[in-house]
């Protein structure tokens, strides 16, 4: 029986395979979208049913959201009066 408890060297557990197969996310929620605007469930539905939220794709009754173009829009400067 091997009762060595020696930790496993950074980058060699199985930690870092669930890492490499996990695939990257492309789009939001609209919620996910809303959390990281800061702002409810509700509003992030009605901006994305205006066309507001930026970003947004309807795809047959689910909306989802562009994070390149979340992203784009919360790193562009703001427009006065806006």
């Amino acid at each position: 029986m091997n009762t060595n408890t020696k930790a496993p060297e950074a980058g060699s557990g199985s930690a870092t395979k669930v890492l490499e197969t996990q695939p990257i996310r492309l789009t939001y929620s609209v919620e996910e979208a809303g959390d990281l605007l800061g702002i409810g469930r509700s509003l992030a539905y009605e901006l994305a049913q205006e066309g507001t939220l930026p970003g947004v794709r309807h795809l047959g009754r689910r909306y989802v959201v562009s994070k390149q173009a979340l992203d784009a829009w919360l790193e562009s400067p703001m427009v006065e009066g806006s």
